[in-house]
């Protein structure tokens, strides 16, 4: 009977924790993972957090991480509710494949994309590499292991003809990756970033660099077998000594958000987000970038929240 009764007080506690744990998930606060401390996930998430949560009344907490893939897996474990991720990263979670192989998290919603993350492939300009077919056998740097830049960084090689094991790879951040160019310890590198990207103009500025164009076969590529590329044209003069423009390839930049988030909670974090484009502009010279009109597109067939469907509705961008 003690035993029973104890087997009964157990299941009884379990059943509490459970739903704390729930509550936690799927009430307040809202967790939203963001990226490294020195990156612009981090400090945009913050200033996010805060608007969200003075202008809804609930609590929003942004949290460091190490970035789109790392925060795709605290969501599908239910330690996060909303994040910072690559379109590429949400692609693979959603289906199942790269980083996600045999773990596909279907619970992934996109709430809004942001701005285009845009390859800048930065070289010694001097006449040994002319073009990126000229990186082969060259020393270069891929962006952090694990970091969606890693991932574009061998897409884009392979494009231009180029195996990952055809150059002497390099693993490490744009902060890494800028003092290794500037000691003259690598060729090259992918600034995957936000145009202008702060990193690109660090190194142009400082040292004898340049951004190299994309060929037209390996844009086609690019677009055509992965789906969340899209052909992106870097102005004339967005950096010093840059009269023409570069031809390269990007991608969104995007907040996603579990499906388990209430309709009516997702409909107001979108509302919020476009309708104070204007505030977050004054703190974040990126948010000059956010267009609403633009929030849908080159999703990859990942599935936008209900909650952001109502409100892209009510202002016209979906029927």
């Amino acid at each position: 009977m003690k035993g029973k009764f104890l087997v009964t007080i157990l299941l009884g506690i379990g059943l509490l924790v459970g739903c704390q744990s729930n509550a936690e998930r799927y009430g307040e606060p809202l967790i939203f993972t963001t990226g490294t401390t020195t990156g612009v996930y981090y400090s945009l998430g913050a200033g996010l957090s805060t608007l969200w949560t003075k202008e809804m009344g609930k609590r929003v907490a942004s949290q460091a991480s190490n970035g789109s893939i790392e925060n795709l897996k605290l969501m599908s474990k239910g330690e996060a509710n909303i994040a910072f991720t690559t379109v590429n990263i949400a692609y693979e979670a959603y289906n199942g494949k790269g980083s996600f192989k045999k773990k596909p998290y279907e619970g992934v919603r996109i709430l809004a994309n942001l701005y285009p993350n845009v390859s800048h492939i930065v070289v010694m300009n001097n006449d040994a590499i002319q073009s990126i077919k000229d990186l082969k056998g060259k020393s270069f740097v891929f962006g952090a292991a694990g970091s969606s830049t890693e991932i574009e960084s061998k897409l884009v090689l392979k494009a231009h003809g180029i195996k990952a094991d055809e150059v002497k790879g390099n693993y490490v951040g744009f902060t890494e990756a800028t003092d290794l160019m500037r000691n003259g310890q690598v060729d090259g590198v992918n600034i995957y970033s936000g145009v202008p990207a702060a990193a690109t103009t660090e190194l142009i500025s400082t040292l004898d660099t340049k951004v190299l164009n994309f060929s037209e076969d390996a844009i086609d590529q690019l677009v055509k077998d992965y789906p969340w590329n899209f052909k992106y044209v870097i102005k004339a003069n967005t950096y010093d000594k840059q009269p023409k423009p570069i031809t390269s390839v990007g991608q969104y930049s995007s907040i996603v958000i579990d499906e388990s988030v209430s309709e009516e909670a997702a409909y107001e974090l979108t509302k919020m987000l476009w309708e104070n484009v204007d505030k977050l502009e004054k703190s974040y010279s990126i948010a000059k970038q956010f267009d609403p009109h633009k929030a849908i597109e080159g999703t990859a067939g990942v599935p936008l929240h209900p909650g952001a469907i109502k409100y892209y509705k009510e202002i016209g961008v979906l029927e």
